[in-house]
């Protein structure tokens, strides 16, 4: 079996993103960290975000990392830019709240736009994302936090999304060797995107991975089924986390399997349950 190394987090996406809804299914589940949304925070002083914060810590529940803005105008890649500036600016910004909520990592999308990377440019891409790094990573140093490069859907016509394809992270690992810069692997991205050689998506990342963003579906589209109820390997997902002996929180981005929205905590103890049992299952890393 792989040799677990980490432990587990939800995400506060669900009771209306009610952060005490979420902290009493931890607490349920015993598991000890969350992964924030701007919607858990969206009107909060910096006094109250770092109450905020106190109050997980004091439950024992911290908030290990911060998913940033993914709305189509927050391309931080645009070719438009106008665009790409104010992208910047939005996601500086939940850059410093991350960091007053204690997060050790924001979870970025390398671009929103949908369209075939070689097609439109691929350079152009790499340009763009380049430059609005270099103007966040500073904000992240200051604010203690990694940026997290996540990978993508395979977009339209085709694929071949910015980000969806394993050379894509080859190259940036190349162009880019940055501590504050790391990838995010999502296992329902990587499936659509790349099919059977998803696994090529991880071994692209190699030991750069800072966030895991766990979710199922059919190979046909984001349906972020809980783990265990879609076509994805976890057998070589689990067996490649053990091998790195990632040692923060993996984040089950998914609803439990069973009835909502009101999922009792009996619900997501059975879900962590089947994650455990997922391990297990796992060859040795």
């Amino acid at each position: 079996m792989a040799k677990k190394t980490w432990t587990w987090a939800f995400t506060a996406s669900f009771y209306n993103h009610d952060p005490d809804c979420m902290i009493e299914v931890c607490r349920a589940c015993n598991v000890p960290a969350l992964e924030y949304h701007p919607q858990n925070v969206d009107g909060l002083r910096d006094d109250e975000l770092v109450a905020l914060r106190q109050k997980h810590e004091a439950q024992g529940i911290s908030i290990n990392s911060f998913h940033l803005p993914f709305a189509t105008d927050d391309d931080i890649a645009s070719f438009y830019e106008t665009q790409r500036r104010r992208a910047v600016g939005r996601m500086n910004r939940y850059i410093r709240v991350a960091g007053l909520l204690g997060a050790r990592v924001v979870i970025q999308h390398p671009t929103t736009n949908r369209y075939n990377a070689d097609e439109n440019g691929l350079d152009r891409y790499f340009g763009q994302l380049h430059k609005s790094l270099q103007e966040m990573l500073p904000v992240a140093r200051q604010a203690g936090v990694v940026v997290g490069l996540e990978n993508m859907t395979p977009g339209e016509h085709g694929g071949g999304r910015f980000f969806a394809l394993p050379g894509h992270f080859a190259r940036l690992s190349q162009e880019l060797t940055d501590p504050n810069v790391g990838y995010v692997y999502d296992t329902g991205h990587a499936l659509m995107a790349v099919g059977p050689d998803a696994i090529k998506v991880l071994e692209a990342m190699g030991d750069r991975i800072v966030a895991w963003h766990l979710a199922d579906n059919a190979g046909d589209r984001d349906s972020h089924l809980a783990p265990g109820h879609g076509e994805v390997d976890w057998n070589a997902v689990f067996r490649h986390m053990a091998r790195l002996r990632f040692s923060a929180p993996v984040t089950m981005e998914t609803a439990p399997w069973g009835f909502g929205p009101d999922y009792a905590a009996e619900t997501w103890q059975r879900s962590v349950q089947t994650l455990d049992t997922l391990v297990e299952k796992a060859p040795g890393g």
